[in-house]
């Protein structure tokens, strides 16, 4: 599934939704979860497929996995925790929404020190001290 298709289902999921909120409101929560499992679903599949051409690349340029891995890392905490944002603003709890954000600021940084000491450490030696 690519791109388009996930935004179609996505737009039509929330067409229907919102058109059967009033007579069947469990319907549109069911419409909408599906959809969106299924978005979640394509979407880690185009993650996938992106990941493996990631890597045959990187194995030709010879940087260092553990650069990589950490970068990917704090993708992920940020694709989380913006989900997991949107998912407490949409339930109207704009406090939580705003403590996951401020949490997922701070993992982004520690999970970045070994890059931090890495970029640290490469000064360090270019300046000869």
């Amino acid at each position: 599934m690519n791109i388009a298709a996930l935004c179609a289902v996505g737009v039509v999921a929330s067409v229907l939704a919102i058109a059967l909120r009033r007579e069947n409101p469990e319907t549109a929560l069911m419409i909408s979860l599906g959809a969106g499992a299924m978005i979640l679903l394509g979407g880690l599949r185009l993650f996938l497929s992106g990941y493996n051409r990631l890597s045959v690349l990187l194995a030709q340029t010879g940087i260092s996995y553990e650069y990589i891995l950490v970068l990917l890392k704090v993708l992920g905490i940020c694709f989380l925790t913006e989900f997991s944002c949107d998912c407490a603003h949409e339930a109207g709890m704009d406090a939580l929404c705003s403590n996951l954000s401020l949490s997922g600021k701070i993992l982004v940084i520690v999970t970045a020190l070994p890059l931090f000491s890495s970029v640290l450490e490469l000064v360090r030696t270019l300046t000869g001290g």
